[in-house]
Protein backbone atom coordinates (compact mmCIF):
# COMPACT_ATOMS: atom_id res chain seq x y z
CA UNK A 1 0.00 0.00 0.00
CA UNK A 2 1.26 3.37 -1.06
CA UNK A 3 1.52 5.85 1.34
CA UNK A 4 1.21 9.54 1.38
CA UNK A 5 3.55 12.21 0.70
CA UNK A 6 3.38 15.12 2.46
CA UNK A 7 6.06 18.04 2.65
CA UNK A 8 5.83 21.13 5.02
CA UNK A 9 9.22 22.80 3.67
CA UNK A 10 10.53 21.49 0.37
CA UNK A 11 12.83 23.98 -0.32
CA UNK A 12 14.81 22.03 2.49
CA UNK A 13 15.19 18.75 0.99
CA UNK A 14 18.96 17.74 -0.19
CA UNK A 15 18.45 17.53 -4.14
CA UNK A 16 20.85 15.64 -6.17
CA UNK A 17 22.46 16.55 -9.44
CA UNK A 18 21.40 16.14 -12.84
CA UNK A 19 22.64 17.35 -16.57
CA UNK A 20 19.51 17.00 -18.98
CA UNK A 21 20.80 18.11 -22.70
CA UNK A 22 18.42 20.81 -22.84
CA UNK A 23 20.49 22.89 -20.11
CA UNK A 24 23.76 24.71 -20.28
CA UNK A 25 24.51 23.73 -16.66
CA UNK A 26 23.35 21.21 -14.27
CA UNK A 27 20.43 21.47 -12.57
CA UNK A 28 19.55 19.91 -8.66
CA UNK A 29 16.41 17.47 -8.34
CA UNK A 30 14.82 15.17 -6.42
CA UNK A 31 12.77 12.31 -7.63
CA UNK A 32 9.01 12.66 -4.78
CA UNK A 33 7.54 10.08 -6.67
CA UNK A 34 6.81 6.93 -8.90
CA UNK A 35 3.63 5.93 -9.57
CA UNK A 36 2.65 2.34 -10.42
CA UNK A 37 0.87 4.38 -14.39
CA UNK A 38 5.07 5.44 -14.68
CA UNK A 39 3.74 8.95 -13.14
CA UNK A 40 7.02 10.75 -12.44
CA UNK A 41 6.89 14.02 -9.57
CA UNK A 42 10.18 15.57 -9.00
CA UNK A 43 11.19 18.96 -6.46
CA UNK A 44 13.44 20.67 -9.00
CA UNK A 45 15.65 24.01 -8.48
CA UNK A 46 17.23 25.65 -11.29
CA UNK A 47 20.18 27.92 -10.71
CA UNK A 48 20.62 31.66 -11.54
CA UNK A 49 21.57 32.09 -15.15
CA UNK A 50 20.69 28.37 -16.28
CA UNK A 51 20.04 28.48 -20.33
CA UNK A 52 17.35 25.94 -21.34
CA UNK A 53 16.65 25.27 -25.10
CA UNK A 54 12.63 24.57 -26.66
CA UNK A 55 11.84 21.08 -25.88
CA UNK A 56 9.46 18.82 -25.49
CA UNK A 57 7.99 15.31 -23.45
CA UNK A 58 5.74 12.58 -24.43
CA UNK A 59 3.93 12.98 -21.34
CA UNK A 60 2.35 15.73 -20.10
CA UNK A 61 4.12 17.85 -17.67
CA UNK A 62 2.81 20.38 -14.92
CA UNK A 63 4.62 22.99 -13.14
CA UNK A 64 3.73 24.57 -10.11
CA UNK A 65 6.49 27.33 -8.58
CA UNK A 66 7.66 26.85 -4.91
CA UNK A 67 10.25 29.70 -4.54
CA UNK A 68 11.40 31.97 -6.92
CA UNK A 69 10.23 33.22 -10.46
CA UNK A 70 10.23 30.94 -13.45
CA UNK A 71 9.93 32.25 -17.16
CA UNK A 72 7.56 29.79 -18.93
CA UNK A 73 6.93 30.85 -22.63
CA UNK A 74 7.37 34.42 -22.46
CA UNK A 75 5.03 34.81 -19.18
CA UNK A 76 6.90 35.18 -15.07
CA UNK A 77 5.48 32.76 -12.68
CA UNK A 78 6.17 33.27 -9.06
CA UNK A 79 5.53 31.03 -6.04
CA UNK A 80 2.46 29.88 -6.10
CA UNK A 81 2.32 30.09 -10.22
CA UNK A 82 0.99 27.29 -12.48
CA UNK A 83 1.03 25.66 -15.79
CA UNK A 84 0.32 22.83 -17.42
CA UNK A 85 1.75 21.64 -20.76
CA UNK A 86 0.14 18.44 -22.69
CA UNK A 87 2.05 15.51 -24.28
CA UNK A 88 4.17 16.51 -27.71
CA UNK A 89 3.61 20.47 -27.35
CA UNK A 90 7.00 22.16 -27.45
CA UNK A 91 7.58 24.29 -24.02
CA UNK A 92 10.24 26.82 -22.54
CA UNK A 93 11.08 27.38 -19.03
CA UNK A 94 14.12 28.86 -17.43
CA UNK A 95 14.95 30.84 -14.63
CA UNK A 96 13.38 34.67 -14.76
CA UNK A 97 16.44 37.21 -15.37
CA UNK A 98 19.03 36.97 -12.19
CA UNK A 99 16.98 34.85 -10.04
CA UNK A 100 17.13 30.91 -8.93
CA UNK A 101 13.87 29.06 -9.11
CA UNK A 102 12.27 25.73 -7.02
CA UNK A 103 9.42 23.94 -8.52
CA UNK A 104 7.28 21.03 -8.48
CA UNK A 105 7.13 19.38 -11.48
CA UNK A 106 4.67 16.34 -12.46
CA UNK A 107 5.36 14.11 -15.51
CA UNK A 108 1.38 11.69 -16.04
CA UNK A 109 3.98 9.11 -17.70
CA UNK A 110 7.82 8.68 -17.58
CA UNK A 111 10.09 11.37 -18.42
CA UNK A 112 11.90 11.54 -21.65
CA UNK A 113 12.95 15.30 -23.03
CA UNK A 114 13.50 16.03 -27.21
CA UNK A 115 15.00 19.53 -27.91
CA UNK A 116 13.26 21.53 -30.38
CA UNK A 117 15.61 23.61 -32.94
CA UNK A 118 17.50 26.33 -31.43
CA UNK A 119 17.63 27.74 -27.81
CA UNK A 120 14.15 29.19 -25.77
Amino acid sequence: MERPIVLRAPGSLELGESHPDIYDRPITLRQLHLGETGAEHYLVRYPVGLQARRHRHTAAQTIVVVEGRLAVDGEILGPGGYCHFPGGVPMHHAPAAGESCLFVTIFDGPFDVFPVDGPG
